[in-house]
């Protein structure tokens, strides 16, 4: 799981240049995980016994790697750290017109608060479009977003800007100052210096650098995080690959619109030293029987992996010994590997969404860190359908699955779940704490989950029809979602019917609604010779899914 063989070397099985199996001198060194007595948790953990006994094993190489250190981040961000701290903050896109009453701050319409899209300025330009179509995507979903152009800046500037504006939560794009943390009495009192989001997280904590090196190396005081953190940060460009931005957020776009594809299924995919993991609860977001679990050590080889991750799932929970290159799974006593390679350059993964029990994958900073190409897409070959990670960014990773996976099954985003698993950690962060996972970032969009891609296409009317006929009947149908036991929603709305000149949305209010529809039609009866518009979504489980976009149509007697 930890920094085990020499990936930050680029090595391709392809290439024959990969190290051979069992080439290596391996030795286990253990690390504990004992700051929570989940004896006392059992009904709340239960995989409680797996968590007690759950070790954090190192496998150090004849070639001992050497991760990327805060130095060489520090110099590859000199210019950025000579430039003064500025931040420009842009005009809000504005929404079509029928859609015009968004453009005003409606605490109806804007349930879940003030959300900040920070982008950096040396990437702004190129991907301003796509964060103009962001905000207004997240607008929909009721979240208030804002843009922030970010010249510059130290980690404390950026948190000082993020907490005098209290948001919900904050998406940074591209190359935003990186915090860092640093301990010396890491597992196998080690030294280690690794990228720290929850610094942004906890907005009002005390966190200090005491010999002033730039790195923190102390958290006290208020130490829950109050808002979620997501990075856009690509493997390629320092983080501010334009074009894989671009990619991102027209994926992100499309999912929003039920054209990605969705699942309401996952994989669990647990090597040999965590087999206790079992289907790491997620049978708390999804059934039972939309789990796919993979434990048994003769079984979890790297073909079965790339066969398993290239499917249409929504989420994949991997666990494997891991460096920020690559992924080693562990046959027969020597070791299969998947490099970052694999997924940038032959196959992407087709899956939506990860949590990945894998050490340092996630170490953003380093280039091709591979928790990136989960989520980001270079031109050519396959199509990434990753849009949000899971991941750390050293030795240590998620545990407690039940916190995470609890708050998602009862319909909360990935922020949302990934702030309630923080603060179920509780107000003292100890030091097994702290080894275990400082290092967590949120990789990919906070305000997204399954659910979200789960959207019906609406069909007919078409958009904008024109009808004469008298009475005025009409049939609803869309394209269904593909998941089985499916229900609909359907929504109706005529201008003016409730409040002149306006849409019944606006003044937070429906005209017609139509609940518990088991097929893909609906038939109504339009009042008015006036505009109307129709939007449908559908239940899955009880759990209420997004709605597509507003299809207008118009009646003229």
């Amino acid at each position: 799981m930890t920094e085990e063989m020499d990936l930050e070397r680029s090595f391709s099985l392809a290439e024959g240049e990969a190290f051979k199996a069992g080439s290596l001198a391996e030795m286990e060194v253990e690390g504990d995980y004992t700051h929570l007595d989940f004896g006392e948790l059992a009904d709340q953990y239960k995989l409680s016994d797996a968590y007690k006994n759950v070790r954090n094993l190192e496998l150090r190489s004849e070639t001992e790697i050497e991760l990327q250190t805060f130095a060489e981040y520090r110099d590859i961000r000199a210019p950025a750290i000579r430039a003064p701290f500025e931040v420009e903050r842009k005009r809000r896109p504005r929404y079509p017109a029928d859609e015009g009453y968004r453009n005003r701050k409606l605490r109806h319409l804007y349930r879940y608060g003030d959300m900040l899209v920070m982008v950096d300025r040396t990437v702004y330009d190129a991907v301003a479009g796509s964060i103009d179509q962001y905000v207004l995507d997240v607008g929909r979903d009721g979240y208030w977003a804002t843009i922030h152009v970010v010249q510059g800046g130290t980690p404390a500037d950026i948190r000082d800007y993020i907490a005098r504006r209290s948001p919900v939560g904050v998406l940074l794009v591209g190359a935003i100052a990186a915090p860092w943390y640093e301990m010396d009495n890491d597992f196998h009192n080690a030294h280690a210096e690794f990228p720290c989001d929850l610094y942004y997280m906890d907005t009002n904590g005390t966190w200090t650098d005491p010999d002033g090196d730039g790195k923190f190396s102390g958290h006290t005081g208020d130490i829950m995080p109050e808002i979620w953190v997501g990075r856009l940060y690509t493997p390629t460009e320092g983080g501010n690959d334009a074009a894989m931005i671009n990619d991102y957020f027209a994926r992100n776009h499309k999912y929003r619109l039920g054209l990605l594809g969705h699942a309401r299924s996952a994989l669990a995919f647990v090597d040999d030293d965590w087999q206790g993991f079992g289907d790491c609860a997620l049978d708390l977001q999804f059934p039972a029987s939309a789990l796919t679990v993979y434990t048994a050590p003769n079984v979890t080889d790297v073909d079965l992996y790339k066969a398993e991750v290239n499917s249409l799932r929504s989420w994949v929970q991997l666990c494997a010994h891991s460096s920020p290159s690559g992924h080693a799974l562990r046959v027969s006593g020597a070791n299969e590997y998947v490099n970052y390679t694999y997924f940038r350059d032959t196959n992407p993964p087709n899956s939506h969404y990860y949590n990945l029990f894998c050490c340092s994958a996630g170490k953003y900073t380093t280039p091709n860190y591979v928790a990136g190409w989960y989520i980001f897409d270079k031109a050519g070959g396959g199509q990434n359908l990753g849009l949000a990670a899971i991941a750390s960014s050293k030795s240590g990773s998620m545990l407690a699955f039940e916190d995470f996976y609890r708050p998602l099954g009862q319909g909360r985003c990935i922020g949302d779940a990934f702030v309630d698993w923080w603060r179920a950690r509780g107000p003292n962060h100890d030091l097994n704490l702290q080894r275990w996972h400082y290092g967590l970032v949120l990789l990919g969009d906070p305000t997204l989950s399954w659910w979200k891609g789960a959207v019906p296409i609406p069909e007919q009317p078409q958009p904008d029809d024109v009808f004469d006929h008298w009475p005025r009947k009409m049939q609803f149908r869309w394209d269904p979602v593909n998941i089985p036991g499916a229900k609909y929603t359907v929504e109706v709305d005529a201008i003016g019917a409730i409040s002149a000149g306006k849409w019944a949305e606006e003044i937070n209010r429906t005209f017609g609604i139509y609940h518990n529809i088991s097929g893909f039609t609906h038939d109504h009866s339009f009042v008015g010779a006036q505009r109307g518009r129709w939007r449908v979504r559908a239940v899955i489980g009880g759990q209420v899914c997004s709605w597509s976009p507003w299809s207008y149509f118009r009646f003229t007697r």
